[in-house]
Order: structure tokens, then C-alpha cells, then sequence
């Protein structure tokens, strides 16, 4: 519960950090979707660590439905973000192949948060850590091979 309110109050500085001048930054439908992909799977993991956590110690008794609001929740958002950032590259053949790439090995790395059956915590931090990665790869090949 700790990092997630880290996490949070992180967050909101750096939101925060940008209006410190009294001007809001204007963020490009690229960087928009970047931003909250990269956040809404950060967010949607240590809202799994911390369900998982509460259910070690008895506190919680639905883990998975608290890790699946959080993963709709970021779905649906995301969503209608790819949406203006897809219009933004759609003249751009090759963006739009890499973004959309992109968005896939998201949602995999997303959908990838529960866990499975029987799966071990090292095993499991392990397959997060892989996703994420990946989701990594999948951003810096976009913006290599688009040169966005």
C-alpha cells in the first residue's frame, strides 16, 4: 500500500511540475498515449502486489476483482487514447504498424497481470518484469522506426 501511494503523490508532482510556471504543457496524441499506457500498467501491477499482499494477510477476500477493475479501467481509458494517437500517425504507414504493435504487446502485458494458478511470487514478479520490458521494446521500436 506504501508504493502505491508513492506512486500516486509521484504522480501527481510531476503532473503538477508542469503547471508550476502557470502554463499547461500541450502533450501530442503520441505522448498522451505513452504516457498512460506506461502508467496504467504501472498502476494496474502494484494494485495486483498490493491485492495479493491484503490476501496473504487475510485483509482481502476478492483479489482478483480489484485487479480486474483496475485492468478495465485502464483498457477502456487507453483505449479512447490509441484512438486520437492512431489518427495522429495514420497517414504514416509504418507508425501506424508500430503503434498499433505497440498497443498489442500492452494489452498483453496488461492482461498478463493476473496471475496464474499455482504460480509462484518469484515466477510471477519474473513474467511482470518480462512484459514490461517487452511493452519497452515494443515503444522504442516504434519511435526508432518512425523517428516520432
Amino acid at each position: 500500500m506504501i508504493r502505491l501511494t508513492v506512486v500516486v503523490l509521484l504522480c501527481g508532482l510531476v503532473l503538477t511540475a508542469g503547471f508550476a510556471n502557470g502554463e499547461e504543457k500541450k502533450y501530442t496524441p503520441i505522448e498522451e498515449f505513452r504516457s498512460s499506457t506506461e502508467m496504467g500498467l504501472m498502476i494496474c501491477q502494484l494494485e495486483a502486489k498490493t491485492a495479493f499482499s491484503k490476501a496473504r494477510r487475510g485483509e482481502l477476500q476478492e483479489t482478483y476483482s480489484e485487479i480486474d477493475s483496475c485492468l478495465k479501467k485502464q483498457r477502456d481509458d487507453v483505449k479512447k487514447i490509441f484512438s486520437r494517437a492512431h489518427d495522429h500517425v495514420a497517414k504514416k504507414p509504418e507508425a501506424s504498424k508500430y503503434l498499433k504493435e505497440y498497443y498489442a504487446v500492452w494489452l498483453t502485458a496488461l492482461n498478463g497481470i493476473l496471475p496464474s494458478e499455482n504460480e509462484r511470487a518469484i515466477d510471477y514478479e519474473r513474467r511482470q518484469g518480462d512484459a514490461s520490458r517487452k511493452a519497452e521494446e515494443a515503444w522504442n521500436r516504434f519511435e526508432i522506426e518512425t523517428g516520432l
